[in-house]
């Protein structure tokens, strides 16, 4: 028995991996020869019993008569009948109930907006191939689901780089332009002075057209252009100490800017004056929201082997960078638990475009004071 039991579940498997039509095929020559095999008993067995009552062996009444010679002629049909029904009912009990459930879940599922189930059906049957399809579907939806999202986030990076960026410049403006209204009709202004505002005024002009002329072409903070050119660090660290003595204009902040070499304005490097200013900008904004009393910027040129850095050092007096902070911060959107508002984009942009430009940013806590330092470099040869 337990050999026809094997065979048995043999048949039924490879019955189960027949296509629709040749399951549904194989099920009606089973059924057909059942049917056959019945029909041909019926109709035998009553052919005998009217056979024994014509040659007067038995005796019947009319209705038995009627009912053995309806059973002579349409048992075929009956049986033909009873054996489609079961046949129906257990084709589709067998190779349609469990696929058309699946996919209902499946589509009730993707209505409810949960991608994450799996349709599994072990025949390779149509129904096998549509739910596979419908699967596969499912895994490309999730991708695009994965893909706008990155879209979406990408999109709210670049568009807090972008207020990022917008911030400083206009904050610059807004501090010369409150102090020459307050000391220009003095006569409290000279010349020189006033040829060194109206210059760095005009750079930051032309920083918000660059932002404008940028956020209609880039996409992505990967797409972020990186131009590159020759600049005097003299002219450099002039627009740094103008960007903080406006920064510094009516603030309890001391802003204040040192070169570790002194030799380092004479040089002449390549480098992307807009990022490396982008960077100084959110550095100097996180400074000043932490800082106490005092914020230092340092600049200095290093090589490396074959290759040349430029690093950017912004320090402050505050509470500096708790264990966690600083090896999170620079994620994006993080904040301190003290700071719900602050989201923490600026370290993280400041982290990307230090390595479009082929550097890094690095968190540090003051050795002897109180505070944070960050450091942001630049590849520059």
């Amino acid at each position: 028995m337990d050999w026809i039991d094997v065979k048995i579940e043999a048949l039924k498997k490879r019955i189960q991996e027949m296509s629709l039509f040749h399951g549904i095929l194989c099920y009606f020559l089973i059924y057909g020869g059942i049917v056959l095999v019945l029909t041909i008993l019926t109709v035998r067995i009553c052919d005998r019993r009217l056979l024994m009552w014509h040659i007067g062996k038995i005796k019947l009444e009319n209705w038995q008569l009627f009912l053995w010679g309806i059973g002579s002629r349409f048992s075929g049909f009956f049986y033909l009948v009873v054996a489609v029904f079961f046949m129906l009912k257990q084709f589709y009990k067998n190779r349609l109930e469990r696929p058309f459930a699946l996919l209902e879940k499946g589509v009730q599922e993707i209505q409810n907006q949960n991608l994450q189930f799996s349709l599994e059906y072990e025949s390779k049957d149509e129904m096998g191939k549509l739910l596979k399809s419908m699967d596969k579907m499912r895994e490309t939806l999730v991708e695009n689901y994965e893909y706008m999202w990155k879209l979406v986030e990408e999109q709210k990076q670049l568009n807090a780089a972008f207020a990022h960026d917008l911030r400083t410049p206009l904050t610059v403006l807004k501090g010369y332009c409150e102090f020459l209204s307050r000391y220009l009709p003095e006569g409290a202004v000279s010349q020189e002075k006033m040829t060194d505002i109206l210059l760095l005024m005009m750079k930051q002009l032309e920083r918000l057209s660059d932002f404008s002329k940028t956020m209609k072409e880039v996409r992505n903070l990967d797409e972020y252009p990186i131009e590159k050119e020759m600049i005097e660090l003299f002219h450099f660290c002039k627009t740094i100490e103008g960007i903080a003595e406006a920064l510094n204009m009516g603030g309890n902040i001391q802003l204040s800017v040192k070169y570790l070499s002194l030799e380092i304005e004479k040089e002449k490097v390549l480098f992307d004056e807009n990022i490396v200013l982008e960077v100084l900008d959110n550095l100097l904004s996180n400074a000043i929201r932490f800082a106490k009393k005092q914020v230092i910027v340092s600049l200095e040129i290093e090589e490396k082997g074959t290759q040349k850095y430029m690093y950017l050092y912004v320090e402050d007096d505050g509470k500096g960078f708790s264990d966690s902070e600083l090896y999170k911060a620079i994620g994006p959107y993080y904040s301190g638990k003290q700071e719900e508002e602050h989201f923490g984009i600026g370290l993280h942009i400041c982290n990307m475009l230090c390595k479009l430009h082929g550097g890094t940013i690095n968190l540090a806590n003051r050795i002897e004071d109180k505070g944070a330092i960050v450091s942001a470099s630049f590849l520059i040869s």
